[in-house]
């Protein structure tokens, strides 16, 4: 009987295994018979390998790796078809390149690609500090692993037209990193080796041909603009994209055969990033991951994509396919639609890659989705030899780290160390790179020589009355009155003026001056030559700040006496009131290092200023050029109207002069005695062009070739001599055009809108917070909220999923990451009640519970889960309201520091999460305890009607609340107030001398005044904002407050728990009643707690409040900021890099902020938002011409504002000016330079695109018309017009509410 068991058992055994042998054999015929044993064997190996991994730290930023590839690629799409691809490489070797790639496609079919052959720009590479810049793009890295600003200003080809193209984008990251090959999943890794043939290499080797690439990627979305402009700089289309997408970064030593990269967004929030590598002796190695629509990051398990059959070669692109992805237990089947929109490029040193990218239409599990395919081929015809530059970047500022020589008090311009701005300032080391390539070039730079920074430093030694004197200007700046600023400032000039140079300083000076001399007549020059003195402070002429004028300087002097008179004056004006006023404005230390540059002056026949790109928009396609006969002074200074020159410069380098626009040229600036004079031109130099064509050309060239060299567009300063000779002057970098704009600003920290029903609310947080915040209390406030909510909830750990949300500077709630995280199937009582509570209404209906529960399925342990935390935060509620206040009692702020950085390091490493955590339990706790009063009370009811919604208020507001001390002791006071009879008196004074009244005259108010403003005084709106004011910054609010508080004689007590259960109409039982007398307690000992909580947290806020002003103070006393509530409008690491750099492109970032938050102040949004978040388009003022008076001008930076006008003829009636008027005026010069931060808009009647004006405009990102004529004629202070900077036309206009 056993015999015949274990028979049948045996055949049993012998069948099944036969069945799985066919199996198996079937599901790997292409695979061959060994497979699965290989995929079962090689799963260890890939562990073992995996382990010995080196894990390197993931930064945005580019690595110092020598050879091979390091790039940065950004692929988004957006569901209207639009899509961004780009990417920045370092092509390693000898000499580094930089490869660049742009390729937007529009919701409207158009396309913009690179115009090169290749598909790609290759310029040599630079090393750039925040991120990546090359060919015209840049990458800069704003927080590493987070936010980056992609900027592009260029040419691109759009249907076989080149256009003028820019792009300011902002990525934001919407998850973690994954890592290849550290996160690859085993199973994958263990498929590409199983996949392979039994060979002499080992699994190791192998997979070390795999790990030769490394690459980390990111999940998260796109938003900007984009602008085409035509060829009169007028722009033609503006949209602005939103994408999602990948960011990647991608390290590789040796690339592979080729390689597939898939990258599909759907409209529900999923997205799969799939790579497929292929090498010789290795068929596939595919990777990837996934974020799924509920906020979670996930690997792939296993894919059916097959290398081999997809997309061999570059001609086998079919029109659709599918794959099939595995993600954990999820499968997602992928259906590809490959467009025709793309770009085909050939990339690498040698160009031995071809890349193809395609936009992609797809479905995820039935989900509308784009995407964007990437295919990578080795390319067998690759070039020869590596490919060369031809230009490089040869002129570069000198770093002072790497002199080593001694500095002596005088350089000549061929000095290597002159150009070094440290030493020579920024004009003197312009002047010197600008010398070091003239033979080659073909212009000449007059010669000369610097007077050195450690000369000004030497006199200053000797004269320490001059030192003192700057002192006090410093000082002056902190409490800022203009007439004692200038007092101070004429004083340290006066005495610059006094004193003599001597010793050694001025034997040096003379040496330089008498070797100049013998220059002179090997330049063929007079025989008794002119100089030029020109200032030259370290920190003018840089990428930031031009400080355009600021300085003096001194032209046709001849004698030894007159030149060392000059030095003495240049540097005075750099303490002169306009100067000084200019540094203090942009952060910029009041005691500055200054060079000054002396050289040969030339009699030129015409001189004037270009612009390599065209500084409106920065199109490198247009040279801008004005000039006028004598000096350039004239065209400098904006005293005359020159004549202007548009020059068209092709893809090939090819000019042309596109537009020639005369200027009236009524004066010239000639030589005489000893210096310069002013003079009438003749009516024939009036009515023709100052410059022939050839001339023109000639300087295009010149400024072309400067371009090329300095790596940038540049604002020259050139001369024409009377023989021919091209004379460069200056070469400066054009200011504003990386000014960021304020869509930018009002963008830069939006959340990630990653899907399309995307639900944010502004329900709650728009009571607490119903204004924009300050980028400080974002780091400081809203970040620690945000985690201090999200570690409540479950498997919410990701800082990406957020629990409190971003968008136009204003705080929301992600409702599907909070309230809706969890759902139950219906839509049941307690999800309402929810809903009231937040919202005080109901919100979800079918379609919201269908997206809930489409990003998280709901588990059987939910419910049990959420009470059990709920429980055990009513347990721990009063623990954790008491270790707040004990924390919060022991927080001490040091503000008798007088060190910047150590207070900013201070304020900016606050991260004190513990307060907020508490807050959060506090909460939830009071939550839970009215969830169980309100579930009591409607006795099992699925709904509730308003009056039990009513009913429930009132139930719950009952008791004694924390939060109505504030209302109660204003009631005391006031009631104080009127009982000593003196309230009449009281409010008739002035607020701000009403405290100091109440000492005097009602000392017992007074206590009980003070005594209020030290219990709740850091209390306010938007208290917890830290640019806020409350009571105990400004007592003189209080005091308005208290003016206007009536003692109230009737007030009623507040009714007995006992009375409110009584006056309840819900309850039908009498147990409900019972079992309220007992919850009701809970409940308002659950509220106290948190409102304790609450209050504490806010004590807080207001202490940190207190040290960021205490740091405002310093900064200001100490010439950081202007202003000291500046401090505000940094981001935590702004401030930390401000403080070590004194970066005024940080400053002027937060300036700019803080002029736009009154207008964002203004935004109106709905409470609940689908997608991405638009404000609601509110009537406002209408606004309409009455015809009367219309401008026109020529337009020099753009925008459009409506203000009062304020008409001003002279300097002297500067009075009429307020803060936002539009100025209207003849022309402006350097002693305007401190209003300019008070105007919304400039125009003036006369000066050009390079103007003073014009210049400072674009400096202040402000709209600006210039050539209006008769414009102080035909307006009036007080007017209301619309500037237009866009179509450069100014109006009177009527402003109707």
């Amino acid at each position: 009987m056993f015999s015949d068991f274990f028979y049948v058992l045996f055949q049993v055994i012998l069948c099944a295994c036969a069945i799985v042998i066919v199996v198996i054999s079937r599901k790997t015929r292409t695979k061959g018979w060994s497979y699965p044993f290989k995929l079962l064997a090689s799963r260890p190996t890939v562990q073992w390998w995996k382990s010995k991994l080196h894990l390197s730290p993931l930064r945005d930023t580019p690595s110092n790796q020598t050879n091979g590839c390091d790039a940065i690629t950004i692929r988004t799409t957006a569901p209207d078809g639009s899509a961004v691809i780009l990417y920045i490489k370092k092509l390693g070797g000898e000499t580094p390149l930089a490869e660049v790639h742009v390729f937007v496609k529009l919701a409207d079919g158009n396309t913009y690609k690179l115009p090169d052959e290749s598909g790609t720009s290759k310029t040599a590479w630079e090393d750039y500090s925040n991120g990546w810049s090359a060919g015209g793009l840049k990458v800069e890295i704003l927080e590493d692993q987070d936010r980056c600003r992609i900027l592009y200003n260029g040419l691109m080809e759009a249907d076989g037209a080149i256009q003028h193209v820019k792009l300011n984008l902002i990525w934001a990251s919407a998850s973690r990193s994954t890592r290849y090959p550290e996160d690859w999943n085993n199973r994958l890794a263990a498929e590409t080796l199983a996949l392979e043939p039994w060979r002499n290499q080992t699994w190791h080797d192998l997979l070390n041909k795999c790990g030769g690439v490394r690459r980390w990627s990111q999940f998260g979305a796109v938003q900007g603009r984009f602008q085409v402009f035509d060829d009169n700089g007028k722009v033609v289309k503006s949209d602005y994209l939103r994408t999602r997408g990948v960011k990647e970064r991608v390290m590789t030593t040796k690339g592979p055969r080729r390689s597939l990269t898939l990258t599909v967004a759907a409209n529900d929030g999923t997205i799969v990033n799939l790579q497929g590598l292929s090498y010789e002796n290795l068929s596939q190695c595919i990777s990837g991951s996934t974020r799924m629509p509920d906020f979670s990051l996930q690997n792939v398990t296993s894919c059916d994509l097959i290398l081999s059959e997809f997309c061999e070669t570059s001609n086998e692109l079919p029109n659709t396919y599918c794959i099939s992805v595995n993600v954990g237990n999820r499968c997602l089947k992928l259906v590809l639609r490959i467009s025709d929109y793309g770009s085909r490029l050939l990339s690498g040193t040698k160009q031995e890659y071809e890349i193809i990218y395609r936009v992609v239409f797809a479905e995820i599990n039935g989900e509308c989705a784009t995407g964007v395919l990437e295919l990578c081929y080795e390319r067998k015809d690759k070039l020869a030899s590596p490919f060369s530059l031809k230009l490089k970047r040869h002129l570069k500022w000198r770093e002072i780290n790497n002199i080593i020589e001694p500095i002596a008090y005088c350089v000549e311009f061929e000095d290597p160390i002159a150009s070094c701005v440290e030493v020579a300032g920024g004009k003197g080391a312009s002047l010197a790179l600008l010398s070091s390539v003239q033979k080659d070039e073909g212009y000449q730079v007059p010669p000369g020589f610097t007077i050195t920074t450690k000369a000004l430093e030497k006199h200053l030694e000797q004269n320490p009355d001059i030192k003192n004197a700057i002192k006090d200007i410093e000082l002056a700046g902190v409490e800022y009155e203009e007439a004692v600023f200038k007092e101070k400032c004429n004083k340290a000039v006066k005495l610059f003026l006094t004193k003599e140079l001597s010793g050694e300083l001025r034997g040096s000076i003379l040496k330089n001056l008498s070797n100049l001399r013998l220059k002179a007549v090997a330049y063929n020059l007079e025989a008794e030559p002119r100089f030029a003195v020109r200032s030259s402070a370290v920190g003018e002429d840089s990428e930031a700040l031009s400080a355009a004028g600021q300085n003096d300087t001194v032209l046709g002097i001849s004698s030894d006496e007159d030149v060392l008179r000059s030095v003495l004056k240049c540097w005075a004006s750099m303490f002169a009131f306009t100067s000084a006023y200019y540094r203090r404005q942009n952060g910029q230390p009041c005691l500055c290092n200054g060079a000054v540059a002396v050289q040969l002056l030339v009699e030129p026949r015409v001189a004037g200023v270009m612009f390599t790109r065209h500084p409106e928009a920065g199109d490198p396609s247009r040279i801008l050029i004005t000039a006028n006969y004598g000096l350039g002074e004239s065209v400098v200074s904006g005293s005359v109207e020159p004549d202007t020159y548009i020059i068209k410069r092709s893809l090939h380098g090819t000019l042309s002069i596109a537009n020639l626009q005369l200027g009236s040229k009524t004066k010239r600036i000639v030589t005489k005695g000893t210096g310069v004079d002013c003079e009438y031109t003749s009516d024939g130099d009036r009515s023709t062009a100052c410059l022939e064509e050839d001339d023109v050309l000639r300087i295009a060239r010149v400024g072309a070739r400067q371009d090329e060299l300095w790596g940038a567009g540049r604002d020259i300063e050139f001369a024409i001599s009377k023989d021919g000779t091209i004379y460069l002057l200056q070469a400066r970098p054009i200011t504003s055009l990386e000014t960021w704009t304020e869509e930018e600003l009002l963008h830069e920290l939006d959340l990630p809108i990653m899907s399309d029903d995307e639900l944010l609310s502004f329900a709650n947080t728009g009571e607490v917070l119903p204004k924009p915040i300050t980028p400080l209390t974002h780091d400081l406030v809203y970040k620690l909220l945000d985690r201090g909510i999200s570690n409540l909830i479950p498997d919410n750990h990701d800082i990406y999923s957020k629990s409190v949300a971003m968008t136009h500077n204003r705080v929301a709630v992600p409702l599907y990451n909070s309230i809706y995280r969890r759902v139950p199937k219906t839509i049941d009582i307690n999800l309402r009640m929810l809903e009231i509570s937040i919202h005080g209404h109901k919100v979800a209906d079918d379609s919201t519970l269908s997206t809930a529960l489409h990003r998280r399925e709901p588990k059987i342990t939910d419910k049990l889960f959420s009470i059990l935390d709920m429980i055990k935060y009513l347990i721990i509620s009063k623990w954790r309201m008491n270790d707040t206040v004990e924390r919060v009692s022991k927080m001490k702020i040091d503000t008798d520091t007088d060190s910047v950085s150590d207070m900013c390091k201070y304020v900016t490493e606050f991260d004190e999460i513990a307060y907020f955590r508490n807050h959060s339990i506090t909460s939830a706790a009071s939550t839970f305890t009215q969830f169980i009063a309100m579930s009591v009370l409607l006795e099992g009811k699925s709904d509730f009607s308003p009056e039990q919604c009513n009913e429930i208020g009132v139930m719950l507001n009952s008791g004694d609340v924390l939060s109505a001390e504030v209302p109660q002791g204003l009631e005391r006071l006031a009631q104080t107030l009127e009982d000593s009879g003196k309230d009449e008196e009281f409010k008739k004074l002035d607020p701000k001398v009403a405290m100091s009244w109440l000492e005097t005259n009602l000392p017992d108010v007074f206590e009980q005044a003070t005594r209020f403003l030290h219990e709740h005084g850091h209390r306010s709106i938007m208290e917890f904002e830290l640019s806020t004011k409350p009571w105990a910054l400004v007592p003189e609010d209080l005091m308005k407050v208290l003016m206007h508080v009536t003692p109230n004689t009737n007030v009623k007590q507040p009714k007995t728990m006992e009375e409110v259960i009584a006056s309840l109409k819900t309850p039908q039982k009498p147990s409900t009643r019972k079992a309220l007398r007992w919850i009701l307690p809970l409940c308002q000992r659950a509220v106290r707690y948190r409102e304790c909580t609450k209050a504490h947290l806010i004590l807080a806020i207001h202490k940190i409040r207190l040290a960021v002003i205490h740091l405002g103070h310093l900064m200001v006393k100490n010439w950081y900021l202007p202003r000291h509530d500046l401090v505000f409008y940094f981001r935590t690491h702004e401030l930390r890099k401000y403080v070590e750099t004194r970066d005024p492109a940080l400053l002027k970032k937060a300036i700019q902020r803080q002029n736009y938050y009154g207008k964002w102040c203004k935004l109106k949004f709905s409470e609940l938002n689908t997608g991405w978040v638009d404000p609601l388009k509110v009537e406002g003022p209408k606004i309409s011409s009455d015809g009367s008076v219309k401008v026109a001008g020529t337009s020099v930076c753009g925008g459009e504002v409506v203000a009062r006008a304020c008409v001003v003829r002279d300097l002297s009636e500067i009075d009429t000016l307020r803060k936002g008027d539009i100025l209207i005026t003849h022309a402006t010069d350097i002693g305007w330079s401190p209003y300019f931060p008070l105007l919304s808009g400039i125009v003036t009647e006369l000066g050009g695109l390079i103007s003073h004006g014009a210049v400072i405009a674009r400096e202040y990102g402000l709209p600006c018309i210039v050539g209006a004529v008769d414009a102080t004629s035909l307006f009036q202070t007080g007017d209301h017009v619309c500037l237009s900077s866009t179509t450069g036309v100014v109006e009177k206009v009527k402003v109707e509410s």
